[in-house]
C-alpha cells in the first residue's frame, strides 16, 4: 500500500496520537471510536503500538504488508531483537532517551522482513499519555523507503560519475551562469586549467570571454553570442589565450542546463578541445597547396585565386592591377655550372629581393624554374608599374653570392595591365609573357608592357608544346644562315645555321620564342637531329652546285651534348647523307663543357675523331678556367655580343675583347665575335687581331636560298 500523495509521516502520527491520547478532548462515542479504529487499521502507513517496554500489543494491515509480519508473530514481542538489520542498540537508545523526554523520534532504518529480506524503513515513533500525563504507550508510524533509498543511492553514484568524469576529461570543462547579465564561471575542471593556464581560483566569478582577449574580430564569436542569447547549443573554432599569452585553438560547444521544469535555463556547460595541432596541421597542408616548397612563393594554385581577387577589388573600385611576368636571364647557365643546389640557392635570393620590391598587399608567385608572377593592386596609373619594374631590375643587378661566387642575374620583364589588357588572370598572364618574350628577343634585362600587335606574331606557350610537336611531324621548321666574315679578306668564309619556325598562322617564329620549351620538353633532341641532317643535305647540294666549300656552324643545346651516344649519332648522320665532317662546327657553351669536366673531355674527344670542328660560344659569360680550356680539343672562341656592343667606345668592353683575341691566339684558336652592327666595331675587331665575325653590319641571317645566292656572287666576283 503507497500512501496518498500529501501525506507524511509526520501528520499521521499527530494524527493517531491525538485520536488515540485520551483527555485531549470531548469524550469520543461508540461509532467515533469504531470509526478511528478502522481508519488505523487502514492506514497507508504502517502503525505499530507498544506498551512502555516496548512490546508490540498493536499492529496494522500496513505494517504486516510491509514486514510480513502479522500480529500473531510479534505480539508481546520487543521488536528490537527479530526486526533490525543493523547494529541498532544506540539508535533505540536514542529511541528511548526521546520518549522520556517526550519527544517524536525521527529516523530510517534497515529491517528485516519476516522471510529474512532487508528492506529500508523511515518511521517517527511518539509516546502516549493517559489522563494524569504518565506515559502508557509507544506509538510508531512507519513507511516501506526501500524504492526511495535506492534511487537515491543510484544519483549519488551518478553523481559520483559524472562529477569523475568532470575531473579526469581530457577536455576542459567549464559552467558558466546563464543570467542576462551574469555569465560568470561558477566551475572549471582540472583540464580547463592545464589547457589555459589558469587556476580554478583565477577565473571563477569572470566571464568566459576573457579567454578571448582583445582578439574579437572573430566571426565564429557571433555563433557563440546568439546561443548564449537564445538558450540553445552553439559551437565554434575561436582563438583563445593562456594565461601566459600564447594563443590555442578552441573547437568550443556549449550546452545549456535546465531546471527541473525543463522551461527555464540555470547554466551553461562549455566543453573546450584545444585543436592547436589539428589547425597547424591543416595550416600547413593549405601553405604547401599553395606555395612553392622552395621559395616560399605563392603558387600557381595560389596565384589564379589572388589574381580573381585583385580583379574583383578592381571592378569595385575602378582601379588598376598590373600583372608582371619575370624571366631570368640565362639561368640555365647557373645550373650547369654550378649544379641545382647553387640555383636553388639563386632562386631563394631572387625570390626575396622581389617581395622587397613591393608592398604587403602585391602577391609574387613563382610558376616554376626561373619565372615569377607580380600581382600589383591598387596602381594610381599605367606607368608605375614601369617604375616598379625598373626597381626590381636595379635591385636584381647586384650580385648574389653563390657557392662562393658572385653571380649577377639579369631579368626579363613583361607587363599587363587591368582593365586594359584583359579581364580575367589566364589573358592577362597570357599577355604578360608575350611581352616578355618580346624583352628577349631585343636583348633582355628590360621591361616592356603589352601591346595589341604582339598577340598576332606570338603563340600561348600553353599551347606551344602540341605545336612543336606537330610541326615536326609536318614539317614547318626551316633553316636561316647567318654569313660569317673573313676580317682580313671581307668575304664570307662560313656561316651559322639557325632554326626558324615557319607557323602556317603566324608566320613566322623566331626560336626565342620556342627553343627554351623545346629544351624543357626533351623536343630539342629531335629538332637538333633534323638541324644536323638538314645541314648535312644543305652542304651536300652546295657542293654539287659547285660552290667550294663552306663550314656550317650549328648550335648544340646541353641536352643534345649530355647524350651518351652523341657522337654515333652524329657519325650516323654524316654516313647516311655523304657530308663531309670536316666542313662542321659544332658550337657548345662555356657552362656546357664545365659542368662536368671529366665527362665534357670525353665527349669532346669523340667528337674530335669524327672530323668536326668545335666551338665554344659566348665565351666570356661563363666560368672557363683557362687549365681546362688547354685540355680541351676546342678549335674556337666565339666572344659574346655583350663585350662587342660598346667595344667602340667603351674601353673596358675593348680591353676584354683583346685580351680575349691575344689569349685564343696564344692557343692557337680561331677568334669568331658575334653581334657586331657597327662599321667601327668591325675595324676594331680587326686591329685586335680577330680572325672572324658575323652580326647585323655585314648580314642578317638569311634564307637559304638568298645565302646560296650570296654564295655564287662572290664565287663569280660579284660580292
Amino acid at each position: 500500500m503507497t500512501p496518498e500523495p500529501g501525506t507524511s509521516l509526520e501528520s499521521e502520527l499527530h494524527r493517531l496520537r491525538d485520536a488515540l491520547q485520551p483527555g485531549q478532548g470531548p469524550a469520543l462515542s461508540r461509532n467515533m471510536t469504531d470509526l478511528l479504529a478502522q481508519a488505523i487499521e487502514q492506514s497507508p502507513f504502517g502503525i505499530v503500538v507498544m506498551d512502555v517496554a516496548g512490546q508490540v500489543e498493536y499492529c496494522n494491515r500496513a505494517f504486516t504488508a510491509m514486514s510480513g509480519f502479522a500480529l500473531d508473530d510479534i505480539v508481546g514481542v520487543n521488536p528490537h531483537p527479530w526486526n533490525p538489520a543493523e547494529t541498532t542498540e544506540s539508535i533505540y537508545g536514542s529511541l528511548l532517551s526521546s520518549q522520556n523526554l517526550g519527544e517524536p523520534w525521527r529516523g530510517d532504518l534497515q529491517n528485516h522482513r519476516k522471510d529474512g529480506s532487508v528492506y529500508w524503513e523511515r518511521q517517527m515513533v511518539s509516546t502516549l499519555r493517559d489522563a494524569d500525563g504518565k506515559h502508557t504507550h509507544l506509538i510508531a508510524v512507519k513507511e516501506d523507503i526501500s524504492e526511495r533509498k535506492l534511487k537515491s543511492e543510484n544519483y549519488e553514484q551518478t553523481r559520483r560519475l559524472q562529477e569523475q568524469a568532470l575531473v579526469s576529461s581530457s577536455n576542459g570543462i567549464m559552467i558558466t551562469r546563464s543570467d542576462d547579465d551574469d555569465h560568470s564561471i561558477v566551475y572549471v575542471n582540472p583540464a580547463f586549467e592545464r589547457i589555459t593556464g589558469y587556476r580554478s581560483d583565477e577565473v571563477i566569478g569572470l566571464e568566459g570571454r576573457f579567454l578571448v582577449r582583445d582578439d574579437l574580430a572573430q566571426p565564429d564569436l557571433e555563433n557563440i553570442r546568439s546561443a548564449l542569447r537564445e538558450g540553445r547549443e552553439g559551437e565554434a573554432t575561436l582563438r583563445n589565450y593562456r594565461k601566459d599569452g600564447s594563443l590555442f585553438w578552441n573547437e568550443l560547444r556549449i550546452a545549456p542546463v535546465r531546471d527541473l521544469t525543463g522551461a527555464a535555463t540555470t547554466h551553461f556547460v562549455s566543453v573546450i578541445n584545444d585543436i592547436s595541432e589539428r589547425v597547424r596541421y591543416q595550416q600547413a597542408l593549405e601553405y604547401q597547396a599553395n606555395h612553392d616548397s622552395l621559395t616560399g612563393l605563392a603558387n600557381r594554385n595560389l596565384l589564379s585565386d589572388r589574381i580573381e581577387q585583385a580583379i574583383a577589388w578592381a571592378k569595385r573600385q575602378k582601379g588598376l592591377i598590373g600583372v608582371m611576368l619575370l624571366d631570368l636571364d640565362h639561368f640555365k647557365l647557373v645550373n650547369d655550372a654550378s649544379g641545382h643546389r647553387a640555383g636553388d640557392a639563386l632562386l631563394k635570393e631572387v625570390a626575396h629581393r622581389l617581395k622587397s620590391c613591393v608592398r604587403e598587399t602585391d602577391t609574387v608567385a613563382r610558376l616554376g624554374g626561373d619565372e615569377f608572377v607580380i600581382i600589383l593592386t591598387d596602381l594610381p596609373q599605367a606607368d608605375d608599374v614601369d617604375q616598379i619594374a625598373e626597381k626590381i631590375l636595379s635591385t636584381l643587378s647586384r650580385p648574389i653570392e653563390v657557392a662562393g661566387r658572385d653571380i649577377f642575374v639579369t631579368a626579363s620583364i613583361g607587363v599587363s595591365l587591368y582593365p586594359r589588357d584583359g579581364d580575367h588572370g589566364e589573358i592577362l598572364l597570357r599577355y604578360a609573357d608575350m611581352a616578355m618574350y618580346r624583352v628577349k628577343e631585343h636583348g633582355r634585362n628590360s621591361v616592356r608592357q603589352f601591346m595589341p600587335e604582339m598577340g598576332s606574331n606570338a603563340i600561348s606557350r600553353l599551347d606551344m608544346e602540341a605545336a612543336l610537336r606537330r610541326a615536326l611531324e609536318r614539317g614547318e621548321f626551316l633553316l636561316h644562315y647567318q654569313p660569317k666574315i673573313d676580317l682580313p679578306s671581307q668575304r664570307i668564309v662560313g656561316a651559322e645555321a639557325l632554326i626558324r619556325w615557319q607557323h602556317p598562322q603566324i608566320g613566322l617564329v623566331h626560336p626565342i620564342e620556342f627553343i627554351h620549351l623545346a629544351e624543357e620538353t626533351g623536343l630539342i633532341l629531335p629538332m637538333g637531329e633534323w638541324v644536323l641532317k638538314e645541314v648535312c643535305q644543305q652542304q651536300v647540294r652546295w657542293h654539287e652546285q659547285g660552290l667550294p666549300p663552306m663550314k656550317i656552324a650549328i648550335n648544340m643545346s646541353a641536352r643534345q651534348f649530355r647524350q651518351e651516344d652523341l657522337a654515333d649519332r652524329i657519325a650516323a648522320t654524316f654516313a647516311s647523307t655523304g657530308a663531309d665532317p670536316t666542313q662542321f662546327i659544332l658550337e657548345l657553351t662555356e657552362s656546357m663543357v664545365m659542368h662536368d669536366v671529366d665527362s665534357t673531355l670525353v665527349a669532346l674527344r669523340s667528337l674530335k675523331k669524327l672530323g668536326v670542328s668545335l666551338s665554344l660560344d659566348d665565351f666570356g659569360t661563363g666560368y672557363s678556367s683557362l687549365s681546362y680550356l688547354r685540355r680541351f680539343p676546342i678549335d674556337e672562341l666565339k666572344i659574346d655580343r655583350s663585350f662587342i656592343n660598346d667595344i667602340h667606345t667603351n674601353h673596358d668592353d675593348a680591353a676584354i675583347a683583346g685580351a680575349i683575341v691575344a689569349m685564343a691566339r696564344s692557343l692557337s684558336l680561331s677568334v669568331v665575335a658575334e653581334g657586331v652592327e657597327k662599321k667601327e666595331q668591325a675595324e676594331l675587331l680587326a686591329s685586335l687581331g680577330c680572325n672572324q665575325v658575323q652580326g647585323y653590319y655585314y648580314a642578317r641571317p638569311m634564307a637559304e636560298s638568298a645565302f646560296t645566292t650570296q654564295l655564287h656572287e662572290q664565287q663569280n666576283g660579284n660580292a
